[in-house]
């Protein structure tokens, strides 16, 4: 996972979705009180401590995943984090899972494009058993030929349904053109072929080489205090290797546009992502630009694009724009379906409101209500502690400061109008790349 900007960035106040259950967040040494960071030897963790929660949640990332994959061994990470939870130590398949349900436990793990992800979730009452069994499935993976051949076949079938999918081949496909032989070009999934060729060496060999200490983010939330948060450390994840032993992957730029690519796929509509480079986070232009994004394709039905192209023109159901941030490179993105007889049109409206506020940028009664909304809207999306373990496991991936928790909020308001249409300008619509599926090729033509 690499996150998207417009549901990563959090609130200045964490809630746990009850009045009761809120902690007060107050500044104690230039930081939120509520967030804390416990070291044990050489390994750190954020914690958020609520001992009216009977559960904690912990979020776990190694930095490497799918980008890591040989070029021909694509889909490895992938299917890696999936036999992660497949029977561990003396435990095949079907015990560990139903050790895990006896005390209704929930441990899965995924791949993203720089990280292998895991998550567990657990009653407070049964630590004890969630701690050895996820010490189990992190430093004694059985990875044992029956699971590895039935998660092979389920990973197969997601391919097939993606393949069956015009956004997701409009997306990967998008990918590929802005990345061409870099790994962010790959499938995250593989290709049949790939998928087919790994062996249980191959997942072995991956998994000693990922899971280690110094490229290991945590995140607690919960039930569970400073001390206890040390002894888990100490207790699973100190057994781990001190050294992930990964290849190095470069960092990048996407292509210039303009530049399309059509897929043909029949059907009634034609699927379109379009974007191109983004902006850095340490970027002085990152925040304008992320608050540019909201008022142009971010906010849902008060964006332009969705008044241009939906209310106004009814050309596409939803059509929205978005920041992707990747460890080695960042995109500025967005996505738009529409009939195939309205296609160019929805995409030419879309880069007239590009040019737009490029050109002439927004008043500041836009840029008020832009800054309201962001600021005051995140709280909702914090409401559970499993979504603020998910929320800090995030910040600590992308890079930014503890701190970041209490500044997110007073950057944003600090954003002025010549600012929003300095970003613009950087983000020229006559700079697009272009994937469109679907019986309708686009074209990038220049616009009076």
């Amino acid at each position: 996972m690499r996150f998207i900007f417009a549901s990563l960035l959090l609130s200045a106040s964490l809630s746990f979705g009850t009045a009761h259950a809120t902690p007060r967040l107050h500044a104690v040494g230039g930081q939120a009180v509520g967030v804390q960071e416990v070291n044990v030897r050489d390994m750190s963790a954020w914690l958020v401590s609520e001992a009216s929660l009977p559960i904690f949640t912990l979020e776990m990332a190694w930095q490497g995943g799918a980008a890591t994959d040989p070029a021909q061994k694509t889909g490895l990470s992938m299917l890696m984090a999936r036999l992660m939870n497949e029977g561990a130590g003396d435990m095949p398949a079907k015990a560990f899972q139903q050790a895990l349900a006896d005390k209704a436990i929930s441990l899965s793990f995924n791949a993203g494009r720089d990280e292998v992800t895991g998550k567990l979730r657990c009653l407070k009452r049964y630590q004890d058993a969630c701690v050895r069994l996820l010490k189990l499935a992190l430093t004694a993976p059985r990875f044992d030929p029956e699971a590895i051949a039935r998660m092979k076949q389920e990973q197969t079938s997601s391919i097939l349904r993606a393949q069956q999918s015009p956004s997701a081949l409009a997306n990967s496909a998008f990918m590929k053109l802005a990345f061409d032989k870099h790994p962010y070009g790959q499938s995250r999934d593989g290709t049949q072929a790939t998928l087919e060729g790994l062996t249980r060496d191959d997942i072995v060999a991956h998994y000693q080489n990922t899971f280690a200490r110094d490229n290991l983010k945590l995140a607690v939330v919960g039930d569970m205090t400073r001390s206890q948060t040390r002894r888990l450390m100490r207790d699973v994840f100190a057994a781990l290797p001190a050294h992930a032993r990964l290849p190095r992957v470069a960092d990048t730029l996407a292509i210039l546009g303009p530049k399309t690519k059509h897929i043909e796929r029949r059907g009634p509509q034609t699927s379109v992502t379009f974007g191109h480079r983004g902006i850095a986070y340490d970027d002085e232009l990152f925040f304008p630009a992320f608050v540019m994004n909201s008022i142009l394709g971010g906010s849902g039905f008060s964006s332009r694009l969705t008044e241009e192209v939906r209310e106004a023109r009814g050309l596409a159901y939803s059509v929205y724009s978005y920041f992707l941030s990747l460890e080695h490179s960042h995109l500025w993105l967005g996505s738009v379906a529409s009939d195939n007889k309205t296609t160019q049109q929805a995409l030419d409206v879309i880069r007239g409101e590009m040019r737009r506020i490029a050109q002439e940028g927004v008043d500041l009664s836009r840029l008020e209500a832009a800054k309201t909304y962001m600021t005051g809207a995140y709280a909702l999306r914090f409401d559970s502690g499993a979504k603020i373990a998910q929320q800090l496991i995030g910040v600590q991936l992308s890079g930014w400061p503890i701190d970041y928790f209490k500044t997110r909020n007073q950057r944003i308001e600090a954003v002025r109008v010549e600012d929003v249409k300095a970003a613009a300008q950087r983000l020229l619509a006559d700079g697009l790349l272009v994937v469109s599926v679907g019986e309708t090729a686009v074209s990038l033509a220049k616009q009076r």
